[in-house]
């Protein structure tokens, strides 16, 4: 009588696993959540660039995805702690101002980050293939 109950009990306790099991959907996990960034570029009198950029796995329209999500995965998808990517480029002293932004998901973690660069080689120096695009 003791072992049917203990097993009705086991049997409980494996289907309330099973059944919240089964809500999670595949691929999270409860440190994560989506990562989709949209990225912008836009050069003082050029036409706006943008991608979108989803990470694990990685896709979206931007062209180097897998190596942007490693670029931004180092710094947590915290763009303004990513080391300069190409510290020791030559850029010229020409005011053509960049300004680039990122919005999205990083994780599930909302992102914003938005800078002005002195010029094109300056913003790829510094983030290299994130706004490789």
């Amino acid at each position: 009588m003791r072992a049917a109950i203990r097993l009705t009990g086991r049997l409980a306790v494996a289907s309330i696993v099973f059944a919240v099991a089964a809500l999670i959907p595949l691929g999270a996990n409860a440190e994560t959540g989506p990562t989709k960034v949209t990225l912008t570029a836009q050069q003082l009198g050029a036409p706006l660039s943008v991608a979108v950029l989803t990470c694990e796995p990685s896709g979206g329209t931007h062209p180097r995805a897998e190596d942007a999500c490693a670029a931004m995965s180092a710094t947590g998808g915290l763009i303004e702690e990513m080391p300069a990517q190409n510290p020791h480029a030559l850029c010229p002293l020409i005011w053509r101002p960049v300004g680039v932004t990122a919005t999205g998901l990083w994780n599930g973690k909302p992102i914003d980050y938005a800078k002005t660069f002195a010029n094109d080689c300056v913003m790829r120096s510094q983030l290299g293939v994130v706004f490789d695009f």
